[in-house]
């Protein structure tokens, strides 16, 4: 008996080992000399999610580029929120993150048993232009809400959905919001994941989607792709689990 009790600790070890995720290193590519908008596209895909993603930087801003058209890794990112984690060197894990798009608690139940008709809903749009208005900032000295229209912190982040049912996101931060100076420093850690899973998650935004429990009829479209945004299972966790860790080696100007 206290053989096999040694083993099976043995085994719980190993799986515990194994389960910790380890950043994948990744190259960034150097902004200049073509245009954020129309030249960043994903390069690499994170095979659970099927989120794809793609990291560029300048000497001024890191820039991050999400797309994805798994129907599960969509749902989870309009019911939920992702949350872009940024730990410099010298930081705790984490040090400074981006939550966006926002979701209210209110919102989040209201969605848990609506069909969303993809991308043709209506009410899926009027959600999608409440989501960029704001942004929450987590740094170390505290948290708080980002104008998005405005971007008076130079902070700028966009979600949209295309025909086909593919999800953009896409966004820029200065380094000076983490205090970096890209021309010494090498490598940044960068966590992408779901913000929240549980009907009980979720914050308060100054803006909301308003979507009360009354309004029935949110999927008004038609021709679309059809998405529930309720949880994945009982216990609020699907196998399309957001979870992406990164180890950014940022890009230098090819010109010293």
């Amino acid at each position: 008996m206290k053989k096999n009790s040694y083993w099976l600790f043995l085994l719980g070890l190993f799986l515990t080992a194994c389960s910790t995720t380890k950043p994948v290193p990744y190259q960034a590519k150097w902004n200049a000399p073509f245009n954020y908008a129309d030249g960043l596209q994903p390069d690499q895909q994170d095979q659970k999610s099927r989120l794809k993603y793609g990291i560029i930087n300048d000497d001024k801003f890191l820039y991050l580029s999400l797309k994805t058209q798994d129907p599960q890794t969509v749902k989870q990112i309009l019911s939920n929120g992702l949350n872009i984690a940024l730990s410099p060197a010298g930081t705790r894990k984490g040090a400074y993150s981006l939550v966006f798009p926002v979701v209210s608690r209110e919102d989040k139940k209201a969605m848990r048993n609506i069909e969303v008709d993809l991308p043709n809903s209506l009410s899926l749009n009027r959600m999608l232009d409440v989501f960029n208005k704001e942004a929450l900032w987590k740094a170390p000295q505290g948290q708080r809400f980002i104008n998005l229209v405005t971007t008076d912190t130079g902070i700028r982040s966009h979600i949209s959905m295309n025909q086909n049912g593919e999800l953009t996101e896409q966004i820029t931060i200065p380094f000076s919001m983490i205090g970096v100076n890209p021309e010494q420093a090498s490598v940044l850690d960068v966590g992408i994941r779901i913000e929240g899973v549980s009907s009980q998650s979720g914050i308060s935004p100054r803006v909301s989607v308003g979507m009360g429990t009354g309004m029935g009829g949110f999927g008004m479209g038609g021709g679309g792709v059809g998405v529930g945004l309720g949880s994945g299972s009982r216990n609020g966790t699907t196998d399309r689990e957001v979870d992406i860790r990164l180890q950014v080696k940022l890009a230098h100007s090819i010109v010293e």
